[in-house]
C-alpha cells in the first residue's frame, strides 16, 4: 500500500532559512565575542606594557638619584672640576642610562632646579639647589630675639607671609600653648572638624606647613601647580590665596616653597675636610701648637695673648712690641673667650708683667702692647683674614644649621637676614658669583661683603651668626624618561653632605602631578623630529 506525502512540512521542523539565520547570528555573536576578547587582550597587553614602561621610567629616575649621590660624594674641588652644581648641563642633562637602536626604548634622566635671575626665580637650569639659599624654619625660635621680634621680622620678609601667618608658624614651632598676637595654638586646632594638635617643635617636612592656620596649597606651592619650575599658560591665572597677592615680579610662582626649608645645614671643616681649630680650646699649649702650624707663630701668639688678657682699650698705655718678642706663659689662665673672629681684627693686647717678689721693679715697667696681625682694611678681608677663616673657628661644632648662603639666596631671603638693607641686598646680587671656588675665591667666606664696603664692621658683626657662603644640603628634581615615548617619572630629592658620606634625606614622587616640563627642556631632540609634549 502506497502512502502519499503530506502536502505541508511538519510544523515542528524549522524552515531551512531559519536555521541559516540562527547559524549566522551564532557566528556573529562568536565573532563579536572573539573581537571583544581580542580588544580586551590588546588593551590589557598595552596596559601591562605601559605599567612596565612606567616602572622602567621610575628606575631611570632612581638611577639619577644614585648618580647624584655619587656625584656629591666627591670633594668640592672634584665637583668644581666637573662643572659644579649650579648650572651644569654636561653633567646634569640627558644622561643616558639605557642604550637602544630605537629612540622609543632609549632611557635618560635629567636633573633640574629653579633658576635665579635678578634675585627672583625664573625658568629652570640643569643643576642642584643649595638649601642654605632658603630661610630655615627650624632655627627661627633658637635665633629669636624677643625684644627685637627677630623671628617674626624674618618671616615677614618672605613674599606671601603676613603677620597672621608668621605668628601661626611661630606658634607651631614654640613649645608653649600661648597664642601670639595673630597666631594659633592648641585651642584653634582642636576646634577644627578634624582636630589635631600643633607640633610645638621642629618641622619634619615643608608639607607640614599645610596644617598651619592660613596656609593653603596655592600659597605654599604658588602658580607652578605641577612643580616644573615653569609657569605654563594654564597656570598663569592666580588661584585661591594667590588672587589677592602681588606677583608682578613672579615672586610667588613657586609660592613659599621657593624661600623656606627645614633642611639647611653646613659642615664646618678646613679645605682638607678636617675639623677646624677651636680658638676657645682650654688647652693653651695644644692650641698654640696647632695654630702655629696652621696660621703662623705670631698669629698663634696673639690669639693666646688675647685669650689670657682680653682686648686692650683705646686708652691703654705701654710700649708697642713685636709679637716675635712675645713670651707666652701657658700656665696663666684665660680671662676671655673669643665671641667672633672679627674681634681679632684691629685689636691689641696689653700685657703687664706679673708680680715677682724677686723683681719688684718689674711692676713699674710699662705694659707691652701687641697689635693684631689682622688689620682693619679691605685687603685683610680679601687675603690674610680669609686664610685664618679657612682653618680656625669659634667653638668645636662640626655642623651648623640654618645660616643663609648669601651667594645663592634670592632677594627676599637676603632681606630676611637681620640688619640687611635693600641697598645691601641689591649690591650682593650684583657683585656675587653664581658659583664660588671654596678654596680660592675671595667670596668663599661671607666677609667679602665687608671687603667690598657693602656693610660696615658693626653691621657685619650683627649679621655674622646668620650668614654663610657654604651649605652642604642640596635638593633637585630628577626626571626619568624615554627619548620619544611616555611615560615619565620625576621626584624631588634632598641630599645631606655633612657626614662622611652623602645621605638621601628625602624623596618625594611628583609623577602624579603630570609630566612637568616639555621634552625639549629635558634634552636635545633627535634631528628632524619634534617630540614636544
Amino acid at each position: 500500500m502506497k502512502h502519499s506525502l503530506p502536502n505541508n512540512h511538519d510544523r515542528s521542523t524549522p524552515p531551512q532559512g531559519s536555521v541559516l539565520l540562527m547559524v549566522l547570528v551564532a557566528i556573529t555573536i562568536m565573532s563579536l565575542t572573539a573581537g571583544t576578547y581580542l580588544v580586551l587582550m590588546h588593551n590589557e597587553h598595552m596596559a601591562t606594557r605601559y605599567r612596565g614602561r612606567r616602572e622602567q621610567a621610575r628606575l631611570l629616575a632612581e638611577s639619577g638619584v644614585e648618580y647624584l649621590q655619587a656625584f656629591l660624594d666627591q670633594s668640592d674641588s672634584e665637583i668644581q672640576e666637573q662643572g659644579g652644581l649650579y648650572d651644569n648641563s654636561d653633567a646634569m642633562q640627558s644622561i643616558l642610562v639605557i642604550e637602544n637602536t630605537s629612540p622609543a626604548y632609549r632611557g635618560f634622566f635629567t636633573i633640574l632646579a629653579a633658576k635665579l635671575e635678578d634675585g627672583y626665580y625664573s625658568d629652570l637650569r640643569y643643576g642642584m639647589e643649595n638649601e642654605s639659599a632658603k630661610l630655615n624654619l627650624n632655627v627661627l625660635i633658637e635665633d629669636d630675639d624677643p625684644e627685637d621680634d627677630t623671628a617674626r621680622k624674618r618671616l615677614l620678609a618672605i613674599p606671601g607671609i603676613d603677620s597672621k601667618i608668621a605668628d601661626a608658624i611661630l606658634d607651631w614651632l614654640d613649645e608653649d600653648d600661648e597664642d601670639r598676637e595673630f597666631g594659633a595654638e592648641q585651642s584653634y586646632y582642636q576646634d577644627l572638624p578634624v582636630e589635631y594638635e600643633p607640633r610645638n617643635g621642629h618641622f619634619t617636612g615643608l608639607d607640614e606647613l599645610l596644617m598651619i592656620k592660613g596656609i593653603t596649597a596655592e600659597l605654599l606651592y604658588g602658580l607652578d601647580a605641577d612643580r616644573s619650575y615653569v609657569v605654563e599658560s594654564q597656570e598663569e591665572q592666580p588661584r585661591g590665596a594667590l588672587e589677592e597677592l602681588d606677583n608682578n615680579e613672579g615672586q610667588l610662582n613657586r609660592g613659599l616653597s621657593a624661600y623656606l626649608t627645614v633642611y639647611s645645614m653646613e659642615k664646618l671643616s678646613n679645605p682638607e675636610g678636617k675639623p677646624r681649630i677651636d680658638v676657645n680650646d682650654t688647652d693653651l699649649q695644644k692650641l698654640h701648637d696647632e695654630l702655629s702650624e696652621a696660621v703662623g707663630e705670631e698669629e698663634a701668639k696673639f690669639i693666646i695673648l688675647y685669650r689670657q688678657n682680653g682686648a686692650a682699650d683705646d686708652k691703654a698705655v705701654g710700649n708697642s712690641t713685636s709679637l716675635n718678642a712675645a713670651e707666652i706663659d701657658f700656665e696663666k689662665e684665660t680671662q676671655t673667650e673669643i665671641a667672633t673672629l672679627l674681634d681679632l681684627v684691629g685689636a691689641s693686647v696689653a700685657v703687664k708683667k706679673e708680680k715677682d717678689e724677686n723683681n719688684a721693679e718689674a711692676q713699674n715697667e710699662p705694659a707691652q702692647i701687641f697689635g693684631s696681625p689682622w688689620q682693619e682694611d679691605s685687603e685683610n678681608f680679601r687675603e690674610d683674614f680669609l686664610a685664618l677663616l679657612d682653618l680656625v673657628q669659634v667653638g668645636s661644632e662640626n655642623r651648623i644649621a640654618g645660616r643663609v648662603n648669601i651667594n645663592a639666596a634670592s632677594k627676599p631671603v637676603l632681606l630676611s637676614i637681620p640688619e640687611m638693607t635693600e641697598t645691601a641686598a641689591d649690591q650682593i646680587l650684583t657683585q656675587r658669583d653664581s658659583e664660588v671656588d671654596l678654596e680660592e675665591s675671595v667670596q668663599r667666606h661671607p666677609y667679602w661683603i665687608l671687603a667690598e664696603g657693602i656693610v660696615d664692621k658693626q653691621q657685619m658683626r650683627k649679621m655674622e651668626p646668620y650668614i654663610t657662603t657654604r651649605g652642604d644640603v642640596y635638593s633637585a628634581q630628577v626626571v626619568g624618561y624615554f627619548e620619544t615615548t611616555t611615560p615619565r617619572s620625576r621626584g624631588e630629592v634632598v641630599f645631606d653632605r655633612t657626614g662622611e658620606t652623602t645621605q638621601l634625606l628625602n624623596w618625594l614622587d611628583l609623577s602624579k602631578l603630570g609630566p612637568g616640563v616639555a621634552r625639549r627642556q629635558l634634552g636635545e631632540e633627535p634631528e628632524g623630529q619634534d617630540y614636544s609634549d
